[in-house]
Formats: C-alpha cells, sequence, structure tokens
C-alpha cells in the first residue's frame, strides 16, 4: 500500500497529474519553437549581411585582374578572393542542409533548412550559376607562385643599390608601363582566367545578389511563420488548459459535492448516534489525549463540558485518589503493548468499577461508580487508538451492594438464630441482661458532663471496660454479631484515645454505635420470641440431617418449656456454673483455633461461686482464659521445640479461701510472661520511659500488664491488642475489694490468683 494507496483521491490526483503533463507539454513545444525565433533572426540579419558577397567577389576578382596588370604582388587579393568564395560557398550550403557558420567577431549562427518549394528553386538556380562562377574560380584559386618572369643578375645587383624602383626590379630594365608583357607564360594564363573570371562576374553577381535576398526574404519569412505558430500554440495551449481545467473542475465539484453530501450524512449519523447513545465514547491516542469526537453522554457522567486538548490523567485527576489514578495509566499504558494479549490484560481491568467523587454545588460531593473498557483500534495493521467506552454503574454497583447487605443481614441473622440454639438459656438470658446493664452504664458515662482533658480520658476508660466486657462475653458465647459491634465500638474509642485534645463533640459518633449496639441485642431478644417458629422449621427438616435437626429440636424445646418466673431463679442457681464453664470451654476453642493453636481447659470449683460474684467471676475469667490462650499458649511447634505437649492446657479453679473470702485462680503452662517485651511494649504506648524500664524490678514488670491501654500484640484483632482486658480484671477485683496475684516461669507457665472478700465485705466495698 504505503504512498500510493490514495483512496478516495486517486482520480483527483491522477487528473492534475495528467493536466500537469498537458501544461509540461505546451511549454516544452512553446519552448521548443521560442528557441527557434532567435536563431532565425540572426539568421535573416546574416542573410542580409550577405547579399554584398557576390559584389564583394567580382570586386575582389577585378583587384587581382588589376594588380596583376600593374605587376603587384597578387598573394593577398587571390587570398581575398579564395575567403569571399569560401564565404558564398558555406552560407549556400548551410541554406541548403540548415546548419551552423561562422560570422564575424567568431560568432556562430544556425541557418534553418529551406526545405519550401520557393527556396528549393532558388537554391537549384543559384546552384547552377554559383557551378559555373566557382569552375571559372578553380584556375585563378589553385594558382600559385609569382606569374611573372625570374629577374636578371644585373637587375638584382641593381635592385641591391639604394633607391633602387622594385618595379624596375621585377621587369630588368623594363620601365613599369611594360609590365603586363612582362609575364611568364603562367602569368599570362592567370589573366587570361581572371579576364574570364571577371567577365562571368560581372553578368552573373547580380543574379547572386538577388537569390540570397531572396533567400533571406524566405528565413524571414519562415520566422515569422513560426511566431505566428509560437502563438498560436500559447493560444491553443491556453485554450485547452482553460477547458481541461474547466473539466476536472466541473467534474470534481460534482464528485466533491457528493462526497460531502454522503460525509455529511454520515456526521449527521455519527453525531446522532453520539447524542443518543448512553454510554460515554471517546478515543484516546499515544500521548494520552482524547480525540475530538465523543458522545455527548460524556458530559453528563464527567459533570463537565469543555473537553478540548484533555488528557486522560487531566479527565480523572479530580475525582479519584491519586492511587487509582496512577494505577489506571498504568493500566492504560500496558494496553498499547503490540504483544499484550487482550483478552487477559482486559480481565484485569482496574476501572471495572472505579468509585469517584464530584463536588456537589451544595457542598460535600457526590459519589459515583463508573465502567471504564478499553478496546483497541488498528489502522493498517498497527495500532492507532484506544476506544474507550464509560458507563454510569452507580445504580447497579449501589443495588448489588444492597442484595450483597440484605443477604449478609438475612445471613447474619440466621446465624445467629442457630448460635442462639447451642447457647445455654441461662447463658443467653444472663449474657442479655449483663450487657444491658453494661450498655446503660456506658450511656451513663456519655452523659456525665466533662471539661478537663483528664476527665475525658477517664470517661473513654471507663467505657472500654464495659464494652470490652460485653465484646469479651459475646465472644464466649459465640455471638459474632454482637462481637464485631463492640470491637468497632472498641475502634472508635481507639481513635479518641489518640486524639489530642478532646472535646464533647467527638465523643458524639460513639452515641450512634452504642444505639447500634442495643438495638442489635433487643434483635438477639426478639429471635428469642421465634424460636417456636424455628422449632417447627427444623421439626421438617430432611433424613439426612434428621439427627442434628432432632437435637436442635430438643434445644427449642427446652427453650420454650423453659420454667416459670417463680421456678426460674432456683433453676438458674443450679445451671449457671455449668454454663459457665460451657462457656469458656468454647472461648478457649474458638481463639485456640484463630491462633492454630490447641488447647485443653479444666474447670473446677465454677459450681460454688457465689451469686454476687458469678457476673464479676465470668468477666474476669473470660479475659483471663483468652488473654492465656493468645499470649501464654505457644504454637505446636513451638511447643515441640520446648519439649512439651502439642495440646497446651488451661485450669481454671475456684474455691472457699479460709473462712473469710474465695480464690479464683487461672493457670497455663504455656511460655510466661515476656519481662523484656513487656518493657519493651510499655515503653512504645509511651506508659514509662526506658529510664525508668531500667529501674524496675520483675514484679514491678509484671504489674504493667494491668496498666490501661498495655498490649504486647503487635496488632489490634478481636481476641487482642486494645490493652483493656487485664485493666478490666484489675477494675471488677478492686470494686470487690479483692487483690490479684502473678506468678510466672519464662517458657514454663503463668498463674494469676485472686482473691475476693466474703460477699459481705465485697458488698460494703
Amino acid at each position: 500500500m504505503g504512498i500510493l494507496d490514495l483512496g478516495r483521491y486517486k482520480g483527483i490526483v491522477f487528473a492534475i497529474t495528467g493536466f500537469l503533463v498537458f501544461i509540461a507539454v505546451i511549454l516544452a513545444m512553446n519552448h521548443s519553437r521560442l528557441g527557434q525565433i532567435p536563431y532565425n533572426i540572426a539568421a535573416a540579419k546574416y542573410l542580409a549581411e550577405r547579399q554584398a558577397q557576390p559584389r564583394a567577389l567580382y570586386d575582389a576578382g577585378l583587384v587581382a585582374s588589376s594588380q596583376l596588370q600593374a605587376g603587384e604582388p597578387i598573394e593577398e587579393a587571390i587570398e581575398s578572393l579564395r575567403r569571399a568564395a569560401k564565404s558564398y560557398d558555406d552560407t549556400i550550403g548551410a541554406l541548403a542542409q540548415g546548419g551552423m557558420i561562422g560570422a564575424d567577431n567568431d560568432r556562430m549562427i544556425t541557418l534553418p533548412a529551406l526545405a519550401d518549394e520557393h527556396a528549393a528553386r532558388l537554391l537549384a538556380d543559384n546552384a547552377k550559376i554559383w557551378s559555373a562562377y566557382k569552375t571559372r574560380l578553380d584556375p585563378v584559386l589553385r594558382f600559385s607562385g609569382s606569374p611573372y618572369p625570374a629577374p636578371s643578375a644585373s637587375a638584382l645587383a641593381a635592385a641591391a643599390q639604394p633607391g633602387a624602383d622594385p618595379a624596375a626590379v621585377r621587369s630588368g630594365s623594363d620601365p613599369p608601363l611594360a609590365a603586363a608583357a612582362a609575364l611568364s607564360p603562367r602569368g599570362r594564363h592567370l589573366r587570361q582566367a581572371l579576364d574570364e573570371l571577371n567577365q562571368y562576374g560581372e553578368s552573373s553577381y547580380a543574379q547572386l545578389t538577388r537569390v540570397l535576398s531572396e533567400l533571406a526574404g524566405v528565413v524571414e519569412t519562415h520566422a515569422a511563420r513560426q511566431v505566428r505558430m509560437l502563438r498560436a500554440i500559447q493560444v491553443g495551449g491556453m485554450v485547452a488548459a482553460t477547458l481541461l481545467l474547466g473539466a476536472i473542475f466541473f467534474y470534481f465539484a460534482r464528485n466533491m459535492r457528493k462526497e460531502e453530501m454522503i460525509g455529511r450524512r454520515a456526521r449527521k449519523e455519527t453525531e446522532d448516534i453520539l447524542r443518543t447513545v448512553n454510554e460515554g465514547l471517546f478515543l484516546l491516542d499515544k500521548d494520552f489525549n482524547l480525540g475530538s469526537e465523543r458522545s455527548m453522554a460524556l458530559n453528563a457522567i464527567f459533570r463537565r463540558e469543555d473537553f478540548h486538548r484533555l488528557s486522560f490523567d487531566e479527565l480523572l485527576k479530580q475525582i479519584v485518589p491519586e492511587k487509582t489514578l496512577k494505577t489506571a495509566m498504568d493500566y492504560v499504558s500496558l494496553l498499547w503493548g503490540e504483544r499484550v494479549n487482550e483478552k487477559l490484560i482486559k480481565s484485569i481491568n482496574p476501572l471495572s468499577e472505579v468509585e469517584v467523587h464530584f463536588d456537589n454545588p451544595a457542598g460535600g460531593f457526590d459519589t459515583h461508580f463508573l465502567e471504564f473498557d478499553f478496546n483497541r483500534v488498528k489502522s493498517a495493521g498497527s495500532l492507532s487508538h484506544l476506544l474507550v467506552t464509560v458507563n454510569d454503574v452507580t445504580k447497579r454497583v449501589m443495588l448489588a451492594r444492597e442484595l450483597q447487605e440484605s443477604q449478609e443481614k438475612a445471613q447474619a441473622q440466621l446465624d445467629l438464630l442457630l448460635r442462639i440454639l447451642h447457647v445455654e438459656p441461662d447463658s443467653l438470658t444472663g449474657f442479655l441482661d449483663d450487657a444491658e446493664v453494661s450498655l446503660k452504664m456506658v450511656n451513663s458515662i456519655l452523659k456525665e458532663p466533662a471539661r478537663e482533658e483528664t476527665a475525658f480520658r477517664a470517661k473513654i476508660d471507663g467505657i472500654h471496660r464495659q464494652v470490652h466486657a460485653v465484646k469479651g462475653e459475646a465472644s464466649a458465647l459465640g455471638l459474632n454479631t454482637v462481637e464485631q459491634r463492640a470491637h468497632a465500638f472498641e475502634e472508635s474509642l481507639g481513635e479518641l484515645k489518640s486524639r489530642q485534645p478532646l472535646s464533647g463533640s467527638d465523643f458524639l459518633p460513639l452515641v450512634v454505635k452504642l444505639d447500634d449496639l442495643f438495638n442489635h441485642l433487643a434483635q438477639v431478644r426478639e429471635m428469642l420470641g421465634r424460636l417456636v417458629d424455628l422449632h417447627q422449621a427444623i421439626a421438617s427438616r430432611g433424613s439426612h440431617s434428621q439427627g442434628r435437626g432432632q437435637a436442635e429440636a430438643e434445644k427449642v424445646d427446652r427453650w420454650l418449656n423453659a420454667p416459670q418466673p417463680a421456678m426460674q431463679a432456683a433453676t438458674q442457681e443450679d445451671q449457671a456454673d455449668a454454663g459457665l464453664a460451657r462457656t469458656l470451654e468454647d472461648l478457649a476453642l474458638r481463639v485456640a483455633n484463630s491462633q492454630s493453636k490447641q488447647v485443653q481447659l479444666h474447670c473446677t470449683g465454677l459450681e460454688g461461686v457465689p451469686p454476687a460474684y458469678r457476673r464479676a467471676v465470668k468477666d474476669i475469667t473470660i479475659q483471663l482464659v483468652r488473654n492465656a490462650v493468645v499470649h501464654g499458649i505457644e504454637e505446636p511447634a513451638a511447643r515441640h521445640q520446648a519439649k512439651k505437649p502439642p495440646v497446651g492446657t488451661l485450669v481454671v479453679e475456684f474455691a472457699a479461701h479460709k473462712a473469710d473470702g474465695y480464690q479464683l485462680m487461672v493457670h497455663d503452662d504455656g511460655r510466661g510472661l515476656q519481662l523484656d517485651r513487656i518493657k519493651e511494649a510499655a515503653i512504645e504506648r509511651g506508659l514509662i520511659s526506658a529510664a525508668q524500664a531500667a529501674l524496675l524490678d520483675a514484679r514491678q514488670v509484671m504489674a504493667l500488664i494491668f496498666r490501661p491501654g498495655f498490649s504486647t500484640a503487635q496488632r489490634v484483632t478481636v481476641d487482642a491488642g486494645r490493652g483493656a482486658g487485664m485493666d478490666l480484671v484489675r477494675t471488677l477485683v478492686a470494686e470487690l475489694g479483692g487483690r490479684v496475684g502473678l506468678a510466672s516461669a519464662s517458657g514454663r507457665f503463668s498463674k494469676f490468683k485472686i482473691w475476693l472478700p466474703a460477699t459481705e465485705r465485697a458488698a460494703a466495698a
């Protein structure tokens, strides 16, 4: 293809080329004819000058004859005669055949070949006369030597004398007048030839002069005819060129009008398509510049009117984050690679669903979701542009999210309902009651007025302890939805802790999350009332799950057949301790699985917990058991390296301590407290300085774990990292008037001993 692939312009290119060739031919003919005119003018002038040659030739013969009669040297006269004859002969020959002839001053004259009838007749007549003339010229021109006799010795001697007459020398002693008779035989023959030449020249030179004059007129006529022909060629060429140009213009004007109508119709159709199509369409070149043609939907999608000289990065710069913009530009650059698999690269399109933000005139911004699709456009086998299709998929995304949230909500409700079936009724009821009390306490703390920074920090710590207690028990019971909401509440508290300074308005977001927790607990209570319907659904399960369905139905029956309020207190007292042990076992197993660990929990004496201590013991044991699994028990590989069994052992014991109180002990055979790591974590969290850490003994280092906000976890998770668990234990024990003891051996065990006073003294405390 290449440069010769003219496409739709082939006709006009060929027509213009033909026109130019025609003009070139006319100009060449004009140039050729025009070039002959100066030669013809010069030839006519030359012939006019040569009309006197016959007379000059005749005069040269007379001079030679006169000098011969006078006894003078005739060599120059004969030579002049020879030159005149040769010049005339060359002129006649050039006119007969055409050619160049030398003129005066070393000029070269080009004579035209006269081929017309009149010129040929003139040349024929001239040839006859000139032929006879040359016959008589020939003896004279062939003469050489001296026509005079040789002088005698006395004459030569006399000639040598001073003042001697040369004529006397040539004729001896004869006087000059007698020299005519003193010719040698050759001289007399020359004189006779000259006499004949002059006699013929007298009668013919006029005829030769007339012929030259007429021939000059013929040359002038020939030159005039060439001028007229040149003028005719010029006029004809101009007329023909005008007609040809008009024909080309008419033909192509008609075709161009037709093409324009087709193009206008095509542009209108394209504009109609681009105006009607709902997708944003535009072309992107290698420099990432948008093409001039685009769909009108692009204005509404990007909320702008001006796309002139706009680049792709400028189009996205103000509406997407910097990271998304860089990813988009890298992806578009990748599409320009000739070896890139288009189908493969389209499957990893990072702009298939991109979130964008547009400024809102009312303030803030509007969030939309755009879908970009890229198709490579090839021209002549090479990649020339990218066709970009943009769609606003906000409704689709929002609908999909609503559907997903609805499904997740339905699934969460179903999971919650099924989880309720696995929770002991007393444990669940007790959790709901305790959680409600804790949340009411949080609400009270939020309502407490505060002005100073320390008061705000105290509010955060108090709220954190209550929420952490709810989160811990929910985690122990496996109520994930409650645990997740409590964890989100803790995230907000963590943000407040890092904020400097604090104000009352900073606590407003907590009110929303607290309300969400209240509503969710109310939803759990509502589900309890729907267990009758669930019982029927479980009982109707297929045979493949009949055993499990029967078990679930029996559990619902137990809920449905729960004791009346009058009998409930006594029943709960008998089942609370067993429910706490099972709750702790489930908690230990769940946390161990999430940590890729193995643990076995042994609970003893929990049936002896006084009713006044049950909630506190429950919160304390939940925190200590989870803390032991997360921080104390090692992974199986580490336990194997330490020559321990792969399954860690965790023991929870509650017993009466002498006669004035009780003792709660939580013991594990894990790695023990890492004192160096505790000091590092305390320094990292700003609880102590490095200088203070160097002065602490082992007992003081272990006491650091009870500080609010302390944790050795590298990152915050659902089970650890907030530093609220041990603070909650300390607070609960202090509120009951008890005390905490801690023993640990690195690589061997950790043991917490908690002494609680008698219930009477605890109530007083």
